[in-house]
């Protein structure tokens, strides 16, 4: 595949009579950040959700250049009564070894939980849910990461910092992440290419230099311009 790292081609994703992806031809470059922007109900999950391997298209063809994905996909799935470092440690045996993997302590410091302790996570705000949620997609260092709205139940100052670990992440490690938000001034400037989705369709597909030169109010106004 090249420089690809996902390619889908027509595909579409069929619940019942409700298409939730529709006719979706994309292609997923190494090496970028990805903003996959649309509201709710757009198709965003179910896009990342078929990526990741965990939902398969009705129609059309999707192939993925990694087996090493990781994924924060609608809520995080921890167990409450552990800590931090025990829902890293369960994970890590689920997954199975690997050399390249960063230490819980790392892991948890990347993500701003490095006080934690011993709390358990059923004592954890939204927004820690999130980030051990994050940690845990990091396990393995993957090649490919879906974050899906990481930011949900974070305050600005923790905005700021998921937005700075997903930099730090493309640029130390070379991953590719995409990430999903309703919101596309929440990911202005941390995406290098940025995917706008509506009813289940990709509306418009755009760099951050193109996005800069085009907008040219708001950028509210111009993704809903976009989706009209």
């Amino acid at each position: 595949m090249g420089k690809e790292i996902a390619v889908l081609r027509n595909v579409t994703k069929r619940y019942k009579r409700t298409e939730a992806v529709r006719q979706c031809t994309l292609v997923l470059e190494k090496g970028k950040i990805y903003g996959l922007v649309g509201k709710n109900g757009a198709g965003k999950t179910t896009m990342m959700r078929m990526i990741a391997g965990l939902s398969i298209p009705s129609e059309g063809e999707l192939s993925v250049a990694t087996d090493r994905i990781g994924t924060l996909i609608e809520a995080p799935s921890l167990n409450g009564s552990m800590t931090a470092v025990e829902n890293l440690k369960f994970y890590r045996i689920l997954c199975g070894e690997n050399t390249q993997q960063l230490s819980d302590g790392e892991l948890l410091s990347m993500v701003g939980l490095d006080g934690v302790g011993k709390k358990k996570v059923k004592d954890f705000s939204l927004g820690m849910r999130q980030r051990l949620g994050i940690a845990v997609a990091l396990l393995g260092v993957p090649e490919l990461v879906l974050l899906d709205e990481p930011v949900n139940g974070l305050d600005p100052v923790g905005v700021v910092e998921i937005r700075s670990l997903i930099k730090q992440l493309n640029e130390t490690y070379g991953m590719t992440i995409l990430i999903s938000s309703h919101n596309l001034p929440e990911l202005y400037q941390t995406a290098t290419d940025y995917i706008i989705i509506d009813k289940g369709c990709v509306k418009k597909e755009i760099t951050q230099e193109e996005l800069e030169k085009e907008e040219k109010g708001s950028l509210e106004e111009y993704f809903l311009k976009v989706i009209q």
